[in-house]
């Protein structure tokens, strides 16, 4: 796949490391719930990364959590392994790119 580029305000760069560390232990503890269909907290993490993806810049990856946390809050576990793996490799193919923004 080919890396998506994100370009993050040169503000937050140094906030970004610890973003990263986070986000990757949410995709982790969210493939774990979705094995476990435990929509109540799928929705709870998704909503979290929604949140925190869309605050730092991270447009697309904030869409594929809304799109979790609306189909776990309907009762809705089929297309959640789907759109888990499609959190894990959008995010594993990020490329950020630093710029101002102010």
């Amino acid at each position: 796949m080919a890396k998506i580029k994100v370009e993050i305000d040169s503000d937050l760069q140094d906030l970004i490391p610890q973003f990263i560390e986070n986000r990757k232990k949410d995709i982790e503890s969210l493939q774990s719930l979705v094995a476990n269909n435990d929509l109540s907290a799928i929705a709870a993490l998704a909503h979290k990364i929604k949140g925190a993806a869309a605050g730092y810049g991270f447009a697309d990856l904030s869409g594929i959590a809304s799109e979790m946390e609306k189909a776990a809050k309907n009762n809705q576990a089929d297309p959640l392994k789907g759109l888990a793996l499609d959190m894990k490799t959008h995010f594993d193919n990020i490329e950020i790119h630093f710029v101002p923004m102010s």
